[in-house]
């Protein structure tokens, strides 16, 4: 595979691996409120940033819809420069899932991320 097509990569050194450990993102970050989720910041490692997806069974009844939302959502943190940033990030929904609401989940995801970059240099 050319080095280019690994640059757009969802490795493991950017995934959470430990159980338990969206916690210390969850209580001790920023947040970056979405119309139809939100963004937990912290810092994390230098020059690589994890990311991970809390979605729930009362938010997200079916599991399919779990995992479209979850392959969309990651889909663009994979393309988003602040995937170098070396932060630790969580996304959660704010309201419940409505059918069909994967791609528009995934703008918002794409719009804080945006906000995220811009604000760090």
């Amino acid at each position: 595979m050319p080095r280019s097509a690994r640059s757009e990569g969802y490795s493991r050194r950017h995934k959470f691996t430990a159980r338990g450990s969206f916690g210390p993102v969850l209580r001790a970050s920023r947040k970056i409120r979405g119309e139809l989720a939100v963004l937990h910041v912290a810092t994390g490692r230098e020059g690589c940033s994890r990311f991970g997806i809390a979605l729930t069974r009362r938010l997200v009844p079916s599991s399919v819809d779990r995992s479209r939302v979850k392959r969309a959502v990651r889909e663009v943190f994979r393309r988003h420069p602040a995937k170098r940033l070396g932060l630790d990030c969580v996304v959660m929904l704010r309201t419940r899932y409505a059918e069909g609401h994967a791609h528009a989940i995934a703008a918002d995801v794409s719009g804080m991320l945006d906000q995220l970059q811009a604000r760090r240099p």
